[in-house]
This record gives structure tokens, C-alpha cells and sequence, in this order.
């Protein structure tokens, strides 16, 4: 479990990082890997609060894909 947690960790840096300086494509990426990882930790903890948020990221992740390169 440690291991799924700090790949999420290290992916969400990453993405953060990317965003930042405008590589979008691959930030949101990342930023959906680490989501699914935390999401991943979280159903396998119970703990809704950590789904919740992460469930509501990776959603954020996939719009945000979806209007910079499919509709807009």
C-alpha cells in the first residue's frame, strides 16, 4: 500500500509541475494516475473521505482533458 501511495505522491507532484509549465497533455496525466492511486487507497482503507476527493480529481482530470484536446 506504501508503495501505491507514494507513486500517487510523486505522480501528482509531477503533474502539478507539468501544469505549471504548460505541458497540459502529460500533466493531466499524471495528475489522473496519481487521482486513481489515492483512490485505490482509499477503497482499499475505507476511507470515504480520501475517495471523495480523489474520485472527484480524477473526474476533474478527464473534463480537463477532454476540453483541451477533444471539444475546445
Amino acid at each position: 500500500m506504501k508503495l501505491i501511495s507514494w507513486a500517487g505522491t510523486i505522480a501528482s507532484i509531477i503533474g502539478a509541475f507539468l501544469m505549471a509549465f504548460g505541458v497540459v497533455l502529460t500533466g493531466y496525466i499524471f495528475f489522473a494516475v496519481g487521482s486513481v492511486s489515492w483512490l485505490f487507497v482509499g477503497y482499499t482503507t475505507r476511507d470515504n473521505a480520501l475517495m471523495l476527493l480523489n474520485g472527484t480529481f480524477f473526474v476533474a482530470n478527464i473534463i480537463g482533458l477532454y476540453r483541451a484536446f477533444v471539444c475546445c
